[in-house]
């Protein structure tokens, strides 16, 4: 039970970083007077350990469940897409859940798909982390 409880407060600190990585302000290139407007925000500042808790909650209890569908939907076929498709679902839920308080704003399709492939690729580094290697 303890290994549960840290295995799942290492996925809040991992995931709550992707959201600070992804909302972070640009600084202006050589040249430009201001910055452009970041196609990810989430404000008030505060709500991002609120958006990564979401999140990463939705990740570690909704994941197990919907990978084997996929995978039995695509007969395996797409096994190293899948974990793609399953967090953008979760990004997309959990953007649906936070949206009545307007703290998080995803503009854009593109925008999306790259916070879904930073927090696939920080699902993979857990998984690996927390997951595989343990048990090797």
């Amino acid at each position: 039970m303890t290994w549960l409880l840290v295995k799942l407060a290492i996925r809040l600190v991992a995931f709550t970083a992707v959201f600070w990585v992804a909302t972070r302000p640009r600084k202006p290139a050589k040249g430009e007077k201001e910055a452009r407007s970041p196609r990810i925000s989430i404000q008030p500042r505060w709500a991002i350990p609120v958006v990564g808790v979401l999140f990463a909650a939705l990740n570690t209890l909704l994941y197990w469940l919907l990978r084997p569908i996929l995978d039995l939907a695509t007969l395996r076929t797409l096994s190293l897409v899948t974990p793609l498709v399953v967090n953008a679902l979760l990004l997309y839920g959990t953007v649906q859940i936070v949206s009545r308080r307007k703290w998080i704003k995803v503009d854009g399709v593109l925008a999306g798909a790259w916070l879904a492939v930073a927090l696939t690729l920080a699902h993979g580094v857990l998984w690996l982390g927390l997951d595989y290697l343990p048990g090797v």
